[in-house]
């Protein structure tokens, strides 16, 4: 007798829900949509946070109205207080009416919540930015560097701009964030800055990363600030009484700083080889496929000098079956300066391993020479090289 109205009873209140549902659905589509039209035509849309934080940045935004996108965010903070987006739009609209206090009340309260949350974190970062609150944006400066590697690059192009130069960004800088600002330092070639923060550096463990200290040698290399790469380099490689780094090819090319730097070429295979060095164990291979008439360069060094001195260059060298008019040869030039060129005498056909000694006289003015492993084109009809080279136990002193 009772189960039919109690049937009635539960339809209707399924398909009350299902109606909530369906509404609930095409609310958030058009919030999500930003259909103005919509928010205006429907009262009940006002039970979403989202659609007084949408109602809020059209105020702020686009009808520049900040004390109406106040109300709009309180209210959407009212229905939803962990709603993060409408306490940073409300933080931005206060401080633009000149509430700083205000301003600052809301990130305060907000402080606890985003310790840790790296999401946000930049959201603070940027409202500190527009409340010029220098501690707070050092504070979240410092976070994002440690913290968002993603957002590196932008958090100190801002920073650079917040403080007025890239000098002036170092003094907030916490200590474990020197290498990462080093790093945008290189990339953006503040030569002048980075060797101040690294003078910083020095003074602590954080020079002790190899690799930060290689790059960074390279960088002032590319600068051109060749005393200074030196200074740099010393602390790296040490004084072993050569000033030719790794000599005997024991260890793989750097491609940078004061090391070995070694390219590719079609024909040429160009190897570090265990077979029968002359010391150690390894010595350099350079194999000729017989192809092609080639110009070779691509096994160098940049080495550090004092000028005005005199240098005593050794190594040692064998070759097989090397063929063409044209051999394989050692030579000095200065790197960046003049009046430097001194070349061993080309190698050709088989010739076990023999030491050659040279003299090198650096001219004034001349901070740094490059070592190459050469061979000239030739211009005989019969130019296609073939056959061997080894060097090893390169040594200037």
């Amino acid at each position: 007798m009772y189960r039919l109205p109690v049937k009635v009873l539960l339809s209707l209140i399924l398909l009350g829900m299902a109606a909530s549902l369906v509404w609930y659905s095409v609310c958030t589509n058009r919030i999500s949509e930003k259909d103005v039209d919509f928010l205006k035509k429907h009262a009940s849309v006002g039970l979403f946070p989202e659609s007084w934080v949408l109602k809020g940045k059209l105020a702020y935004y686009e009808d520049l109205n900040a004390a109406l996108a106040v109300q709009s965010f309180r209210r959407a903070i009212a229905i939803q207080p962990l709603r993060m987006d409408a306490w940073f739009e409300l933080a931005k609209a206060e401080a633009v009416q000149g509430n700083e206090a205000e301003a600052r009340k809301v990130v305060d309260t907000l402080s606890p919540l985003l310790a840790q949350i790296s999401t946000w974190k930049w959201q603070e970062f940027l409202l500190a930015n527009d409340m010029r609150d220098g501690e707070r944006f050092a504070a979240c400066f410092n976070f994002i560097l440690n913290r968002l590697p993603y957002r590196t690059q932008e958090a100190c192009y801002l920073a650079q701009q917040f403080w007025g130069e890239w000098a002036a960004v170092v003094p907030h800088l916490e200590q474990q964030n020197h290498p990462v600002f080093l790093r945008q330092l290189m990339r953006t070639n503040e030569a002048d800055v980075a060797l101040f923060l690294w003078s910083k550096m020095e003074e602590g463990a954080e020079a002790e990363d190899q690799d930060l200290r290689l790059r960074f040698c390279q960088f002032l290399l590319n600068n051109k600030r060749l005393g200074e790469a030196k200074k740099v380099w010393r602390r790296f490689a040490g004084d072993k009484g050569t000033v030719v780094y790794d000599g005997g090819f024991e260890t793989e090319p750097m491609n940078m700083a004061f090391g070995w730097r070694q390219g590719r070429h079609p024909e040429v295979v160009v190897e570090r080889t265990l077979e029968a060095p002359y010391s150690g164990s390894y010595s350099m291979h350079l194999h000729f496929r017989g192809t092609a008439n080639v110009g070779f360069s691509h096994v160098s060094q940049v080495v550090p000098v004092e000028a005005g001195k005199t240098y005593h260059l050794s190594f040692a060298q064998k070759s097989r079956n090397l063929t063409t008019d044209q051999g394989i040869f050692l030579h000095l030039s200065g790197y960046g300066c003049k009046g430097l060129n001194v070349m061993s005498e080309p190698l050709l056909g088989s010739t076990p391993w023999t030491r050659v000694d040279l003299d090198v006289a650096v001219p004034e003015g001349c901070e740094a020479a490059l070592i190459q492993i050469r061979r000239k084109e030739s211009l005989k009809f019969d130019s296609k090289i073939s056959g061997d080279y080894w060097i090893d136990a390169i040594e200037m002193k």
